[in-house]
């Protein structure tokens, strides 16, 4: 999984970074939503934990081809599991939508403590303001293509 050089990427951006095939014959992607820059900036954990929640409701709710949505353990994005689903504008669309839902969102699904193991750890607001910038640069989530290792030129290494 280690295709792209952290120095150089450019978040925002969603791509997909791996593809299994199944032996049943379905394609499982895993895509890469990245919104940070890793080991420069982070996204705070209240707001990746809300996030989480709200667009795993949304997307699976708006396709049965979403099976899971998951936060980057550096804070710096989430990974989106899919089954069939490799059209990148059909899943910036998907996105969007969600996000578009995260912005009309009165409460994070599922942040009480019958549900979630830290419901205290959540902000709607923080989320929220997220969501609202990564549709503001809905246009730049398609350039991470270009940053993958093959494509990069290691600045300042002397070889």
């Amino acid at each position: 999984m280690a295709d792209i050089d952290h120095r150089y990427m450019l978040p925002p951006f969603l791509r997909i970074m791996e593809q299994v095939q199944g032996k049943n014959g379905d394609t499982v992607h895993l895509w890469d939503l990245r919104i940070a820059q890793p080991n420069v900036s982070h996204v705070e954990m209240r707001a990746i934990h809300s996030i989480e929640h709200l667009l795993t409701i949304e997307m699976r709710r708006l396709s049965n081809r979403v099976l899971n949505v998951g936060p980057m353990g550096c804070q710096t994005g989430f990974y989106i599991t899919t089954v069939a689903l490799d059209n990148p504008d059909e899943m910036a669309e998907l996105l969007s939508q969600a996000l578009q839902a995260i912005l009309d969102a009165e409460k994070v699904p599922l942040a009480n403590v019958g549900t979630c193991g830290w419901a205290a750890n959540h902000s709607l607001s923080e989320a929220k303001s997220v969501a609202s910038w990564l549709l503001s640069k809905r246009s730049e989530w398609g350039t991470a293509s270009s940053n993958s290792t093959e494509d990069q030129v290691s600045v300042g290494d002397d070889d």
